[in-house]
């Protein structure tokens, strides 16, 4: 029978997990404290949680949480895992870590959930090399605008050609006289 704080610390799982747009799961050993330390205050920056908890509490709050493939979630659910809960942005955790990845070599990306998909450390990786939201937005604002824009430069071609002649007639007139 479990205990009352294994059972908190489950329940307080299952509310990140419901929470959160993204989950990364990741292999932190070989990371120093400060290390640690400095990862997690990057990934609040960015409005993400990094947690370490024991395996069994964090697969029993996954199963309560209704997620799917919890059984091949638990094949990577194996050694000292820290979880990554993203609650602003799903991808933008992820530029942390592969960032930090870069210069560290660690932690290692297990396996990921997004909107309760399992999704595995090499596409984890794909996913964080997409550009943020905001920039998608910004490129799809972007086409959106251009053709109004060449619409814009077409009927304003007309007026102009316009001005020109009438002006080109001022000139030869005035010229004339």
């Amino acid at each position: 029978m479990p205990n009352q704080i294994n059972k908190d610390i489950v329940k307080e799982l299952k509310e990140k997990v419901a929470k959160a747009k993204s989950v990364t799961f990741t292999d932190y050993i070989g990371l120093s404290a400060n290390n640690v330390n400095a990862l997690r205050r990057e990934l609040e920056s960015n409005g993400s949680e990094m947690i370490v908890a024991k395996n069994t509490l964090l697969r029993n709050a996954l199963k309560e949480e209704g997620v799917k493939d919890t059984d091949k979630l638990s094949e990577h659910l194996k050694g000292p895992t820290a979880a990554i809960f993203s609650y602003n942005d799903a991808v933008s955790p992820l530029k942390t870590i592969y960032s930090f990845i870069k210069n560290f070599e660690l932690p290692k990306v297990k396996v990921g959930l997004f909107d309760g998909v399992l999704t595995s450390a090499e596409q984890v990786e794909e996913i964080s090399k997409l550009p943020s939201k905001e920039v998608l937005i910004a490129r799809l604002l972007g086409s959106l605008k251009s053709p109004l824009n060449g619409t814009v430069q077409v009927f304003s071609g007309v007026q102009r050609k316009f001005v020109f002649a009438v002006k080109a007639i001022a000139d030869k007139k005035g010229g004339a006289q």
